[in-house]
């Protein structure tokens, strides 16, 4: 049987186009100004640029492979775009740079590249009405929605589980404790460490692990569970969302609030963007919180832009759960002790955002101490401030 020859063309042509890409192509350069290490850290930089400095037409970047260029070791990257439903306009890339390192970047068109490996995973959890669960390598989180308020369930503080290990745990987590209720067997539970982790953190009417509020004379008022979430970003290296809140009174006015919340992978932090709208009063001030559970105080390693609280497990034989808050000097947070909570306070007119971290560790995991988590907790501070310099260069 004679075969069509026009396939193999096509191939021989592909792969000429993809000889030239790389004999044109410019790399990225990655530079760390700081004097310490980086450990994972996501890079973003314009699809307009890539195409450009790339010359590849837009169809081809479902197909583009990141590669150190010395040790043509793949390097994690993701198509984004923080506007909800649009396409894509932002490359991101996982990188990881030594004191004062560098790394330069190359790229090729790959359409048989396997597939990456996911860093990040979030999902409704439909098991235990609408949960939202989000997780990394190194933690896991979720929030509460109003199918779960309507059980009495009220909290939009931010839960946490505790993880050893750098699989997800999400799914196991909710079948191990679906199993445990339907054959009455508490050791199943969730709340039991089996090797994996455990949740023993406990939110209720608190803010959790990185929870808002309208702060008002020492006191957190705050709003019930999200009414709306849409899924931005779904990884491998990237995992983002945002959540709407029905308006509340707080402050002599009525407030809403849209939150963003964005994990990458290999942090211990969720990045959180909210927003709040109001009328009749010029500004607000607006808290985000780590609750200060019995047994533990809150603390300041840097004054205004880090707060920790090296915190107690519901059960004690769990160890200790740190959490904490980052925000940049270009943030104006104020850091403070209240309500039960290590706060930093954001005043803002209406409409106006701010950005902050919020995140845990566990001491059965990568933070067995206090000055471990504050260290880390600084260190993060410091490469926010000091971000990864990105530079389009020639070969």
């Amino acid at each position: 049987m004679t075969r069509n020859p026009l396939p193999l063309i096509g191939l021989a042509a592909f792969g000429l186009m993809a000889l030239q890409l790389c004999a044109q192509a410019q790399r990225l350069r990655v530079t760390n100004p700081l004097d310490a290490d980086r450990s994972q850290e996501v890079i973003e930089t314009p699809l307009t640029q890539v195409l450009a400095q790339l010359r590849i037409p837009p169809e081809k970047l479902q197909f583009l492979v990141a590669e150190d260029a010395a040790s043509k070791r793949r390097i994690p990257s993701q198509l984004y775009s923080a506007r909800p439903g649009a396409e894509p306009d932002t490359l991101l890339l996982l990188v990881q740079l030594p004191a004062k390192g560098a790394e330069e970047i190359a790229f090729r068109v790959d359409p048989a590249a396997p597939a990456q490996e996911p860093l990040v995973f979030g999902r409704e959890a439909t098991e235990r009405k609408d949960d939202f669960a989000w997780e990394n390598q190194l933690t896991a989180y979720r929030i509460y929605g109003p199918a779960l308020e309507a059980t009495g369930e009220i909290t939009s503080g931010i839960d946490v589980w505790s993880k050893r290990v750098p699989n997800f745990v999400i799914d196991s987590f909710y079948k191990r404790d679906h199993e445990g209720a339907i054959t009455h067997n508490p050791a199943l539970s969730y709340h039991k460490d089996n090797g994996q982790g455990l949740d023993s953190y406990y939110v209720g009417p608190t803010r959790g692990c990185g929870g808002t509020a309208v702060f008002v004379e020492g006191k957190l008022i705050v709003s019930k569970n999200y009414t709306v979430l849409r899924k931005l970003a779904d990884g491998p290296i990237r995992f983002a969302f945002e959540v709407t809140y029905a308006p509340w009174a707080a402050g002599g006015t009525t407030v809403t609030e849209t939150k963003r919340i964005t994990l990458d992978a290999g942090t211990h932090l969720n990045r959180i963007d909210a927003q709040f709208a109001f009328s009749g009063p010029a500004t607000l001030e607006f808290a985000a919180g780590i609750a200060v559970h019995e047994g533990a105080a809150a603390e300041f390693p840097d004054a205004n832009g880090v707060a920790s609280v090296w915190d107690t497990p519901q059960d004690p034989s769990a160890g200790r759960i740190p959490t904490g808050l980052v925000a940049s000097a270009a943030q104006r947070a104020e850091t403070r002790a209240a309500a039960g909570h290590a706060l930093m306070l954001f005043t803002r007119h209406s409409g106006e955002p701010f950005t902050y971290y919020a995140g845990s560790g566990w001491s059965k995991a990568d933070m067995p101490t206090p000055e471990a988590w504050n260290s880390y907790l600084k260190a993060q501070l410091l490469q926010i401030e000091h971000p990864l310099t990105v530079q389009w260069t020639g070969k």
